[in-house]
């Protein structure tokens, strides 16, 4: 079925695809970022309260050490950041894309697509028992969805 998407609907799949996966790559992204923070935090904290016996990062190998630290966490800081700032950009991008195309759907067609794409449902399945109808028909509203789409809409 997987395949039949790609080549029955590829373009219209390819956007929701893809903010669905930018989206989904945010949280973790921003917990790691939280977490490497409070490392920093606590390795400088530790440096600048006389965690090293000396503040001489030449003759002190653990302060050379912390100090090293603390510059690789900034370093690693700031990749994650350029990372968190493309995928909100395309979040946003294919978000406000996703909006002009479904604002033409039905209702039931529209849930449809926002259930799985914009609130992340993580599987069809979920999409049915929350619209409080069959699987089934979830794929059947789906395929209607990405066929009127890919009909009307340009990306």
């Amino acid at each position: 079925m997987a395949e039949e998407l790609e080549v029955r609907w590829p373009r219209v799949r390819a956007w929701l695809e893809r903010v669905r996966a930018a989206a989904a790559e945010i949280d973790p992204l921003v917990r790691e970022m939280s977490a490497m923070r409070d490392a920093y935090d606590e390795t400088l904290t530790w440096y600048t309260s006389g965690g090293s016996a000396s503040k001489d990062t030449h003759s002190d190998p653990t302060a050379a050490q912390a100090m090293a630290r603390t510059q690789s966490f900034g370093e690693q800081m700031a990749d994650m950041q350029r990372r968190l700032d493309v995928l909100t950009t395309t979040v946003g991008e294919c978000g406000r894309v996703i909006e002009r195309m479904v604002t033409e759907l039905s209702d039931r067609h529209r849930d449809v697509i926002e259930f799985y794409y914009i609130d992340l449902m993580p599987t069809w399945s979920e999409v049915a028992c929350e619209m409080g109808v069959t699987y089934r028909h979830v794929q059947r509203l789906r395929d209607e969805s990405y066929e009127w789409l890919d009909n009307h809409v340009r990306c």
